[in-house]
């Protein structure tokens, strides 16, 4: 940038500061859904049982990896050899956007294969940014299988096995925060801006690892054991003293978790220490419970206009495209950084249409890949490797039809 001092001055403003370290919450009430659809739809499952059917988890795993590889992979290999295509001719800001990343995917591609590339314990360069989230989601998805089954196996007392794993989410991110001295909330300083998905320790520690953000996908899984028990007429919160009061704190809570942060930048306050780990609780659970709610008060309630809109055809088709438009807008976006002069002076006005603009490019984008990628070759996926697999299951019931007899 030529104007470097003009974005020093936004971030002097308190509330520019409060309002950017907010973004967080969106990727939260993503694993948030996660941890919703997924206990719902296992308890559904399920219907009543106290045991799952051979096979189920090996089944849900492989439809998840379908729905997720054929696309995710596609564009890992355009990170590869992005740079090479006919007519991308890389200029100043280009390579940085788009050789790096090239360089650091020749060596650490594996890692995106494996779904572990938000793990700190690979290093401070990511391939593919954007494939932090997927890791971080497959492994919650992963770990909630293993949670729902200890529920499944001990009935009788899921409130013990949800109310111990819901601490446990809250407390790992604040023992990090506290342990490392971390900050207490998104970092918004300019010298992290470069390296934000590299060796910046807040994301690398606190924001990218699966383990980091089990706190949110265990309130999807409460959410979810609830709404279960609410359909099948086991459960009335009208009577529960602990809703009532999380419902009256939500608004406190969500003006002590971001209100204050813009503190923490302009006075120096010690790390590590009770007041910054506090904050960090506060932080990473305001949002996170207030989101709960509603979606708790969403079935409690019947649907508003609001609801309609999002249940809509316009917005249901949308829908079907978030997942391409996800893996796609890095790229997307590094190809028209590729394109912009050395040094630019930006303003917010800039940034304003700018996004915008990226939002509308990635969605015509994700028309084609939605089309053309994601949705033949699930199709594909899905008839191949559930065939073998019913295949296998024939073949299995009858050798044990042949042992019996024998």
């Amino acid at each position: 940038m030529k104007n470097t001092e003009y974005a020093e001055r936004l971030l002097e403003s308190g509330f520019l500061i409060d309002y950017i370290t907010t973004s967080i919450v969106a990727i939260q009430i993503f694993f948030v859904i996660g941890g919703l659809l997924l206990t719902v739809t296992v308890m559904d499952d399920l219907g009543g049982k106290s045991y799952f059917e051979r096979g189920y988890f090996k089944t849900r795993i492989l439809n998840r990896l379908i729905r997720i590889i054929p696309v995710y992979f596609f564009f890992l290999l355009i990170s590869v050899v992005g740079d090479d295509f006919p007519g991308v001719q890389v200029g100043a800001v280009g390579y940085k956007s788009l050789i790096q990343e090239r360089a650091i995917c020749r060596k650490k591609w594996w890692t995106n294969v494996l779904f572990i590339d938000n793990l700190p314990v690979f290093g401070d360069e990511h391939c593919s940014s954007q494939g932090w989230y997927l890791a971080a989601d497959l492994q919650l998805f992963l770990a909630t299988l293993v949670l729902l089954a200890v529920i499944c196996k001990y009935p009788k007392r899921p409130d013990i096995v949800l109310w111990l794993s819901g601490v446990v989410g809250i407390a790992i991110p604040a023992a990090i925060v506290y342990y490392l001295g971390l900050e207490s909330s998104l970092p918004v300083k300019l010298s992290d801006v470069q390296f934000m998905f590299m060796n910046q320790p807040w994301h690398k520690f606190v924001y990218m690892p699966g383990y980091s953000n089990w706190d949110s996908y265990m309130a999807g899984v409460v959410v979810g054991y609830l709404y279960h028990q609410h359909k099948h007429n086991k459960l009335n919160l009208d009577d529960s003293w602990l809703y009532k009061l999380a419902k009256k704190a939500r608004l406190p809570l969500l003006a002590l978790a971001y209100l204050p942060t813009f503190i923490f930048y302009r006075y120096e306050i010690p790390r590590p220490s009770w007041l910054t780990t506090t904050h960090a609780i506060l932080y990473r659970n305001a949002g996170v419970i207030a989101v709960s709610i509603t979606f708790i008060e969403c079935f409690r309630n019947p649907p508003g206009r609001v609801r309609n809109f999002l249940t809509s055809s316009p917005m249901i088709s949308l829908g079907k495209l978030s997942y391409s438009v996800y893996v796609l807008h890095v790229p997307v976006t590094r190809l028209v950084l590729n394109w912009f002069p050395p040094m630019i002076e930006l303003s917010l006005r800039d940034g304003l249409w700018m996004l915008p603009s990226l939002a509308v490019v990635s969605y015509l984008a994700a028309v084609l890949v939605y089309i053309c990628i994601e949705l033949p070759a699930s199709l594909v996926l899905k008839h191949y490797i559930l065939r073998v697999l019913r295949r296998c299951a024939v073949v299995v019931v009858r050798e044990k039809k042949c042992y019996d007899g024998r």
